[in-house]
């Protein structure tokens, strides 16, 4: 079978989604299973129970990811984005086969780290491979974002697979069978990826041009001398020109004073920060402990707790989807920014509530963070992947990617390792809550003052937002200025240049 036209684009959407089902089902699945006795004998924690052994079988997994994303920026041009990814299912089911049959944490733990570079090679791919196969400018931000959507999706079938194995009482299946079904997503990704190409741009960029030219045939459905087609090529090839012209390498001082032609290091240090700050605002803490935060924190009962962490990831996945339909209605910067204010008003107010424990202030706290995971799920959760996607250079795509999602991992480790220690010490408890509420506060300043906006701009478009003015009258620059009238936006203090931003006509 082969794929032709928008076909390929979908296939790879469910490609992309499926492997992402993988990754939110990891964070979900164990945040439901930990505090079960079956788990916990098996893990040999009833005997000797340690907050740091759980510390450590949780967020393994999130180091190991950065571990896969590290791999991906110094290796990632050797193979293609659909090879990465394809590894990366394979290596996922490899390690989620030893983690299901574990009778020990070290056993577990050796299974999660596995599954974890799988996901890092997977998380730093599937992004890239879907924006650079839309040739639909404005569905590129959906099609990212799906991707965070899926995740969710994932999350929330975990937690309730684990809602529903509480029932199962005095068996292994409590907590192996949701552990073991991650293969199935992992084989299913595998699968679509069978009947998909790699993306043009990756073939051209390893001057790959008979085979670049074929899959544009196939993308457009049309011949190569048709005007659109040959206007993507062009585009393609003419972003590729002004990044070999430019300043030559990543220089380690671009990476905090950005002066080369293309500003390579400073979209790289966006997306680091960007998605950085995402992972520090308390999403990891809040689902791989869930039905901890709602049994042990707020005091609610197990089965309640356990069905309402279900209810919160539902929520997550909903409100997703939700940014998936709504995403191009509004600018990247609008919804990081609106994201950023209304987080920061609901993690203060949990977080003020759980200073004062008790039932009603507890029930309120819930709805608190109810509120807040419903406006993340739109804004943060998706849209800095779709952001940190877009605004890297075609040459250094898979580095600048990779290297943004390893700071992701790495911030999650840092607080889903740190912070039950935290909270389950007298003298810091609810005031390791305080930590997160500080990075929602300021990531809306941060996005206000450093992170142009991008909607509506071809990949190769968004190179003109960040080129030095030496490189504007080239003829490269002007074939990326083909369809283009110009709009406000935010001034480029780095390379001097605060006039207008080309933005794409309608």
């Amino acid at each position: 079978m082969v794929l032709q036209g928008q076909k390929i684009y979908h296939n790879a959407l469910i490609a992309g989604g499926l492997a992402f089902v993988t990754f939110g089902w990891d964070a979900g699945v164990l945040g439901g299973i930990l505090l079960t006795p079956e788990f916990q004998g098996a893990m040999e924690l009833i005997e000797h129970p340690s907050t740091t052994v759980v510390s450590m079988i949780t967020s393994v997994f999130l180091l190991a990811s950065w571990l896969g994303c590290i791999i991906v920026s110094c290796f990632g041009m050797f193979i293609g984005r659909r090879a990465w990814i394809i590894l990366g299912c394979a290596t996922q089911i490899v390690g989620t086969i030893i983690s299901a049959s574990s009778y020990g944490y070290g056993q577990l733990i050796a299974g999660r780290v596995l599954i974890g570079i799988g996901n890092g090679f997977c998380t730093s791919m599937v992004p890239i491979f879907v924006a650079e196969m839309a040739i639909i400018t404005s569905k590129r931000g959906q099609g990212v974002n799906a991707m965070i959507g899926f995740a969710s999706l994932g999350t929330a079938f975990a937690y309730w697979v684990d809602f529903g194995m509480v029932f199962a009482h005095n068996t292994q299946a409590v907590w192996r069978f949701p552990v073991a079904f991650q293969i199935v997503w992992s084989a299913l990704t595998i699968l679509f990826l069978y009947w998909s190409p790699d993306t043009p741009r990756y073939l051209y960029a390893k001057d790959q041009v008979a085979e670049g030219d074929a899959l544009l045939e196939r993308l457009y459905e049309k011949a190569l001398d048709e005007p659109v087609v040959i206007q993507a090529k062009k585009d393609i090839l003419a972003s590729l020109e002004l990044e070999r012209t430019a300043t030559a390498g990543l220089r380690i001082r671009d990476f905090f004073w950005d002066t080369s032609d293309m500003q390579a290091a400073r979209r790289i240090r966006t997306g680091v920060i960007l998605v950085g700050v995402a992972y520090l605002m308390g999403i990891d803490m809040i689902f791989y402990y869930t039905t901890t935060i709602f049994q042990v924190y707020i005091g609610l009962a197990p089965l309640t707790a356990s069905g309402l962490a279900g209810a919160c990831t539902t929520i997550l996945a909903i409100t997703n989807f939700t940014g998936v339909v709504f995403m191009e209605k509004l600018g990247r910067r609008t919804w990081l920014i609106a994201g950023a204010v209304g987080q920061t008003i609901f993690i203060a107010a949990f977080t003020g509530l759980l200073s004062s424990p008790g039932h009603a202030t507890g029930a309120a706290a819930a709805a608190m963070l109810f509120c807040w995971i419903a406006i993340f799920g739109p804004t943060w959760g998706p849209v800095t992947y779709v952001y940190a996607s877009e605004i890297m250079p075609l040459r250094y795509r898979h580095i600048g990617f990779a290297l943004s999602v390893s700071s992701q991992w790495l911030m999650a480790f840092l607080t889903v390792f740190a912070g039950p220690i935290a909270i389950a010490d007298t003298n810091v408890g609810w005031k390791t809550w305080i930590w997160f509420l500080v990075f929602n506060a300021i990531a809306g300043p941060y996005i206000y003052y450093c992170c142009p906006e991008t909607r509506g701009r071809s990949l190769e478009e968004i190179d003109l937002i960040f080129m030095s003015e030496r490189l504007q009258d080239t003829a490269a620059a002007k074939q990326l200025e083909h369809d283009l009238v110009p709009e406000a936006s935010v001034g480029d203090t780095e390379s001097g240049n605060e006039s207008a931003v080309p933005e794409k006509g309608a």
